[in-house]
């Protein structure tokens, strides 16, 4: 009898110590290697990486509520990376087939296939604006760099439009057009040519980039006409073109 109550003891409190366990999740809530292979092949695609997790499809992760937060486990070299989720918050370092940033050129047909590119040095959050400390140029194989910026001053000042991670080399999509003049800027109004101009002072009432036909108002005569954007703050008329 005293036998009978000691497995009945023991099963009680297998049983408390399962249903207590608050990390084990359901079958339906399990990551598998596949889900975290595809997340990853759309995050590499969006930056311009060419490779994929290195990882068993059937290989089981934690389930994750948020999707999988991806960085190079080491700055520009996404060979190793880290998956990251923050609900509930775990991480794992992962193997990748990308190529190492700096792997030696064995002919000069791989040299001339290589390009310099915009990449960033360190996370960015959305709307903040980009300083030259935060990018780098990296040299990436040309196909992996299509609509990638060659100049990090043609993206200093501008915002991004979403967080990036470390190492995402950038793309148009990433950033917002830098305005030279925005609504209700004071421009300088610019009449005439090389040899005999005229300025004089108007209120843009559009935002435009260089080379934008925008409407401004003439600050003293209040009359509005159609201009175009020379420079930062700068406006020609149209009749002046």
């Amino acid at each position: 009898m005293s036998s009978l109550n000691a497995i009945i003891n023991f099963r009680l409190v297998l049983v408390v110590l399962i249903t207590s366990i608050p990390w084990i999740a359901q079958a339906d809530d399990i990551l598998y290697g596949k889900d975290v292979k595809n997340q990853a092949s759309k995050f590499f695609k969006e930056i311009g990486i060419g490779g994929e997790i290195l990882t068993s499809d059937r290989r089981a992760f934690f389930s994750c509520k948020e999707k999988l937060e991806f960085s190079a486990h080491v700055q520009n070299d996404w060979r190793t990376v880290r998956a990251k989720c923050k609900n509930p918050n775990w991480q794992s370092i992962l193997r990748t087939t990308a190529l190492a940033p700096n792997e030696n050129i064995k002919n000069k047909e791989d040299l001339r296939s290589l390009s310099k590119v915009v990449s960033i040095a360190k996370n960015l959050s959305k709307g903040q604006v980009i300083e030259k400390e935060d990018l780098v140029l990296v040299s990436m194989p040309k196909q992996n760099v299509f609509e990638g910026f060659t100049k990090i001053e043609d993206l200093v000042g501008r915002k991004v439009t979403s967080n990036l991670a470390k190492g995402t080399i950038l793309k148009p999509r990433h950033v917002k057009f830098r305005l030279n003049v925005n609504k209700n800027d004071t421009v300088l109004v610019i009449l005439g040519n090389k040899k005999l101009s005229i300025t004089t002072y108007g209120i843009a009432l559009a935002s435009g980039q260089k080379g934008d036909l925008i409407t401004v108002e003439n600050i003293k005569s209040k009359k509005t006409f159609k201009a175009i954007v020379l420079d930062e703050k700068k406006v020609t008329p149209l009749a002046n073109m």
